[in-house]
């Protein structure tokens, strides 16, 4: 969903943040405001021949001094019930300052993307974008949209499929059977939480990625052996063993290293190393989820799996009903509240239309149970 701002450059984003402060700022210190517009323009002309990178450093500093000013201000301001409303919207202006600024390292994430709509974020889904992401499942014997879910723009899909069926069995009392999810649910996190017998306990369709083949030994080749909580042991085709482990990036592995010497004089060095000539030993990396993938790529081979992904694009169809004939494009609101709001509101509206063609034609499937079987996608 495309957030109700414009797509703005750096430079137009900190003129976003310094207006909201300063309008923010207005109604408590009128005369120190205006004493800032000047300076501003100062600012403005003064650095009018300067490089963009020059005149945003500029600005930033600027807006810097003025958050601390402010916050020295604030302060020492009674609160009272005239201006309680002011302090508290100024506040939040002095929080999307900070926000801003912290944005400046070049290691930051989650990026603020307007001032104007600040829960907006970029996203990518097939180009990139400023908005949100709308989440639905739908049962896909009588179509109708079960759940509904709204996430910033950069959210986390995959994990919102777990949010989407606690959300409908909680409020419709279903015990959902399954669910089928586009390619982002090749998540193991997500699909271990999902298939978890303790928890939601699902069958879980997904689409594997198409792996490219490989001319060396896979990780599947090495068998890993648990010594304790801290230790564990990886065994190669020739027999060789390391216990040298660490934590990938991500997380969600363990990577292990087999020393040089072991590897140096290994009959099986051509099959193991990707090039042989290097002096570096094998490193193989066991992922947590390696079962959960497993299970993913097995089931790939079933009649069921196929069976399942032929009911799939009725999601697909169902949330370009929504996007292009009501108006689900583009987010009418701003705040990731209102957003959803409109998100549910229009799933309604769909699936009073859906009702009314079931009813009118009887093709309502009755259930003697309470199970759905529930499929994902996102706009």
């Amino acid at each position: 969903m495309i957030a109700d701002v414009a797509n703005v450059q750096p430079l137009q984003l900190a003129a976003q943040v310094r207006e909201r402060l300063l309008n923010a700022a207005q109604p408590l210190f009128t005369d120190w405001v205006a004493e800032q517009r000047v300076a501003i323009e100062m600012l403005r002309q003064t650095t009018a021949e300067f490089a963009d990178d020059e005149r945003l450093t500029a600005r930033i500093e600027q807006v810097r001094a003025m958050a601390v000013q402010l916050r020295d201000r604030l302060g020492t301001l009674p609160t009272t019930p005239e201006t309680k409303n002011e302090q508290t919207r100024l506040r939040r202006a002095l929080e999307l300052v900070d926000k801003w600024l912290a944005d400046r390292v070049p290691e930051a994430q989650d990026r603020l993307a307007s001032a104007v709509d600040p829960e907006a974020r970029v996203g990518m889904h097939g180009s990139y974008f400023v908005g949100y992401l709308l989440d639905m499942t739908i049962d896909p014997d009588s179509e109708l949209i079960t759940a509904v879910n709204v996430l910033p723009g950069n959210g986390a899909e995959a994990a919102d499929a777990i949010t989407l069926i606690q959300q409908e069995e909680s409020a419709q009392g279903n015990d959902v059977e399954g669910i089928s999810i586009d390619g982002a649910g090749y998540n193991g996190p997500v699909l271990h939480e999902l298939t978890d017998p303790q928890g939601l306990n699902l069958d879980v369709t997904v689409p594997p990625p198409t792996l490219a083949p490989r001319t060396t030994f896979g990780p599947e080749r090495f068998s890993l052996t648990v010594i304790d909580e801290r230790t564990s042991e990886v065994t190669c085709p020739a027999g060789q063993t390391t216990r040298s482990r660490s934590r990938t990036r991500q997380k969600t592995g363990d990577r292990f290293q087999f020393r040089n010497k072991q590897c140096k004089g290994c009959p099986l060095r051509t099959q193991c190393l990707e090039n042989p000539a290097s002096p570096r030993g094998r490193v193989v990396i066991k992922n947590d989820y390696e079962a959960d993938y497993k299970k993913v790529h097995e089931k790939a081979q079933t009649p069921e799996y196929r069976d399942t992904r032929r009911t799939h694009p009725k999601i697909e169809r169902k949330l370009g009903e929504v996007a292009r004939h009501h108006g689900a494009r583009r987010a009418s609101f701003r705040g990731l509240a209102k957003v959803l709001t409109q998100a549910v509101l229009t799933a309604l509206a769909v699936n009073v239309k859906r009702m009314v063609k079931l009813l009118n034609t009887n093709v309502l499937p009755g259930r003697a149970g309470g199970t759905v079987r529930a499929e994902l996608a996102a706009t």
